[in-house]
Protein backbone atom coordinates (compact mmCIF):
# COMPACT_ATOMS: atom_id res chain seq x y z
CA UNK A 1 0.00 0.00 0.00
CA UNK A 2 1.41 3.50 -0.93
CA UNK A 3 1.07 6.29 1.17
CA UNK A 4 -1.68 7.79 -1.00
CA UNK A 5 -3.96 4.61 -0.76
CA UNK A 6 -2.95 4.58 3.34
CA UNK A 7 -4.45 8.19 3.20
CA UNK A 8 -7.66 7.34 1.48
CA UNK A 9 -8.38 4.44 3.25
CA UNK A 10 -7.21 6.24 6.64
CA UNK A 11 -9.62 9.19 5.37
CA UNK A 12 -12.57 7.03 4.84
CA UNK A 13 -12.17 4.51 7.66
CA UNK A 14 -12.26 8.08 9.98
CA UNK A 15 -13.75 10.41 8.57
CA UNK A 16 -12.09 13.35 8.51
CA UNK A 17 -10.42 15.17 5.42
CA UNK A 18 -7.28 13.90 3.45
CA UNK A 19 -5.39 16.44 4.08
CA UNK A 20 -5.56 16.16 7.88
CA UNK A 21 -4.77 12.69 7.80
CA UNK A 22 -1.71 13.59 5.87
CA UNK A 23 -0.58 16.17 8.01
CA UNK A 24 -0.89 13.78 10.78
CA UNK A 25 1.34 11.08 8.80
CA UNK A 26 3.72 13.63 8.22
CA UNK A 27 4.14 14.34 11.69
CA UNK A 28 4.22 10.68 12.83
CA UNK A 29 7.94 9.92 12.47
CA UNK A 30 8.70 13.10 14.46
CA UNK A 31 6.08 12.65 17.12
CA UNK A 32 7.64 8.99 17.86
CA UNK A 33 10.94 10.25 17.44
CA UNK A 34 10.65 13.08 20.21
CA UNK A 35 8.71 10.36 22.58
CA UNK A 36 11.35 7.46 22.56
CA UNK A 37 13.90 9.96 23.69
CA UNK A 38 12.01 9.93 27.10
CA UNK A 39 10.31 6.39 26.96
CA UNK A 40 8.55 3.90 24.92
CA UNK A 41 5.79 5.03 22.81
CA UNK A 42 2.91 2.63 22.01
CA UNK A 43 0.75 3.25 19.22
CA UNK A 44 -2.23 1.35 20.40
CA UNK A 45 -3.08 -1.85 18.49
CA UNK A 46 -0.37 -1.87 17.00
CA UNK A 47 3.54 -1.46 18.24
CA UNK A 48 5.90 -0.02 20.50
CA UNK A 49 8.31 1.82 19.67
CA UNK A 50 11.52 2.19 22.24
CA UNK A 51 15.37 3.66 22.04
CA UNK A 52 17.51 0.72 23.31
CA UNK A 53 21.12 1.23 23.85
CA UNK A 54 23.21 -1.29 22.29
CA UNK A 55 26.61 -1.93 23.86
CA UNK A 56 30.02 -1.86 22.49
CA UNK A 57 31.17 -5.15 21.02
CA UNK A 58 33.96 -6.90 19.16
CA UNK A 59 32.91 -7.88 15.31
CA UNK A 60 34.69 -9.46 11.96
CA UNK A 61 34.88 -8.33 9.36
CA UNK A 62 33.50 -10.29 6.83
CA UNK A 63 35.74 -9.59 4.33
CA UNK A 64 38.79 -9.60 5.32
CA UNK A 65 38.51 -11.43 8.50
CA UNK A 66 39.86 -8.67 10.63
CA UNK A 67 38.36 -8.31 14.26
CA UNK A 68 37.35 -4.57 15.05
CA UNK A 69 35.11 -2.93 17.36
CA UNK A 70 31.58 -1.81 16.93
CA UNK A 71 31.34 1.21 19.14
CA UNK A 72 28.57 1.70 21.59
CA UNK A 73 25.37 2.93 19.36
CA UNK A 74 21.23 3.55 20.03
CA UNK A 75 18.89 1.68 18.26
CA UNK A 76 15.29 2.45 17.78
CA UNK A 77 13.58 -0.98 18.81
CA UNK A 78 10.11 -1.80 17.49
CA UNK A 79 7.81 -4.23 19.25
CA UNK A 80 4.20 -5.76 17.66
CA UNK A 81 1.65 -6.17 20.15
CA UNK A 82 0.36 -9.35 20.93
CA UNK A 83 -3.67 -8.91 19.05
CA UNK A 84 -1.68 -7.32 16.01
CA UNK A 85 0.13 -10.32 15.16
CA UNK A 86 -2.77 -12.80 15.76
CA UNK A 87 -4.79 -10.58 13.47
CA UNK A 88 -1.85 -11.28 10.90
CA UNK A 89 -1.35 -14.83 11.18
CA UNK A 90 -4.86 -14.77 10.52
CA UNK A 91 -4.63 -13.29 6.85
CA UNK A 92 -4.94 -15.54 3.73
CA UNK A 93 -1.53 -15.46 1.99
CA UNK A 94 -2.95 -17.29 -1.29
Amino acid sequence: MKKSELVDALAGASGQSKASVDAVLEALPGVLLSGMAGDAVTLPGVAKFAARHRAERNVRNPATGASMVSPATTVAAIKVVKPFKEAVAKISTS
